[in-house]
């Protein structure tokens, strides 16, 4: 069985942190349904798939940590 997204992660997408910060902020990224995320849980809740906490792009590795506020979660 593959993987579908249910649009179940429109209710649980964040908006309006900087792009380069988003990972120091706690969030973590669905590829399949395209949204990030604000959840503790390890797979994606719409399509199950595992989610992703790591930048795949070593300059934002690399970036110092910033002192994480709350993110703005989409109602």
């Amino acid at each position: 069985m593959g993987a579908s997204c249910k649009g179940i992660c429109t209710q649980h997408k964040v908006t309006k942190v900087p792009n380069s910060m988003k990972y120091q902020f706690g969030l973590k990224r669905c590829s399949w349904c395209e949204v990030w995320l604000d959840t503790e849980e390890i797979r994606c809740p719409c399509c199950k798939m595992i989610l992703r906490t790591k930048s795949r792009n070593k300059k934002r590795k690399s970036l110092p940590m910033a002192q994480p506020t709350t993110p703005t979660v989409a109602a």
